[in-house]
């Protein structure tokens, strides 16, 4: 059996089966470094987990070898390895490995949740790759490429850190001002770099490419990930208590707003809390559309469409993302309206 369907039946019990629905498209997502905190690698055990001959859409990642922190109980370890199946899905279809070129000006894209350069996501995971584990990283790049990709990071470190911010959420959002400039311009930098030194022509150079999917899939870097990861859950289970709904779908949903879209702004949860004080016999699920609607309002016009299939999927079940039917607890063995929290 997967993992994931070994957690999800803790999820399970005694709910009932949901009615499920539609939606679809694309954009790339990231998050600003700030928005990542610190956060503490989780340790992988060694033992390998069991193959599967279950049918699944999607490959379900293995979390056989993660040790988990002891704060989280059995439930949490669940609701994160469905939420980051899910949200990683969306993101790519090569797990810890997932790696995407330049197409969408980001750069380049990788590991499960297609943290960019472009957006500025990525290069705080490498810089924890260069303070914590730098043998890895030197048997993994060739010296020249290290000595570039060394260089990119002390660069972004040295820009980034006279930016200013402007309070946005995320680069889908529409711009709050002038303050956003110097961080897109540390991460332009970035992406200039990745242009000129990770492709030849529209084509990864095989070199690097191979460097950095090894990167993205060695233990450390995975370590990593879901450290990352648990940062998110610790955001979506915040907004999940404050918006009061204690579903798996809601926590799932409020993963993948802070994964794709950096979280919820306050006045959308104060409009939030006037809906729900107004309309007191909201279900569940309208709840959830409403905190969607006020929250897409800041989405810029090319990304909302991508925006809301993902959410929407998530909240009924079924959808099409990215032009791909989707069925999330048939692929991923659980219940939407499992309580949770």
């Amino acid at each position: 059996m997967r993992t994931t369907c070994v957690l999800a039946l803790l999820l399970s019990a005694g709910v009932s089966a949901h009615a499920l629905g539609p939606e679809a498209e694309r954009a790339a997502a990231g998050m600003g470094f700030g928005s990542l905190g610190e956060f503490q690698a989780v340790p992988l055990v060694a033992e390998a987990g069991s193959a599967s001959t279950e049918p699944f859409v999607h490959a379900a990642l293995d979390f056989s070898s993660v040790t988990w922190p002891v704060n989280l109980t059995e439930k949490d370890q669940a609701a994160i390895a469905i939420a980051l199946n899910i949200s990683g899905s969306f993101e790519g279809m090569s797990g810890w490995g997932n790696i995407s070129g330049n197409f969408d000006g980001q750069g380049v894209s990788l590991g499960l949740l297609n943290q960019n350069l472009g957006q500025g996501s990525l290069q705080p995971m490498l810089i924890r790759m260069r303070e914590r584990h730098p043998a890895v990283l030197g048997a993994l790049f060739t010296p020249e490429h290290l000595k570039s990709l060394m260089g990119m990071l002390a660069q972004w470190e040295k820009d980034f850190g006279t930016a200013s911010f402007s309070g946005r959420l995320s680069l889908l959002d529409y711009s709050m001002g002038t303050a956003d400039a110097g961080i897109m311009s540390a991460n332009d930098a970035s992406v200039l770099w990745a242009r000129t030194n990770l492709y030849a022509g529209a084509h990864f150079e095989p070199v690097w490419k191979a460097e950095l999917v090894a990167l993205a899939q060695s233990p450390e870097y995975v370590s990593l990930q879901i450290g990352a990861a648990l940062h998110l859950h610790d955001s979506a289970v915040d907004y999940q208590v404050r918006i009061a709904v204690f579903e798996l779908r809601a926590y799932l949903m409020l993963f993948d707003v802070v994964v794709q879209n950096g979280g919820i702004y306050p006045e959308d949860l104060e409009e939030y809390d006037a809906y729900v004080k107004k309309n007191p016999k909201a279900t569940s699920a309208q709840k959830l559309e409403e905190l969607l609607r006020l929250r897409l309002r800041h989405v810029r016009p090319q990304y909302v469409k991508d925006v809301r299939s993902r959410k929407r999927t998530i909240i009924n079940g079924t959808g099409i993302v990215h032009g791909e039917k989707r069925n999330l607890p048939a692929e991923y063995s659980y219940e939407p309206l499992t309580p949770y929290r």
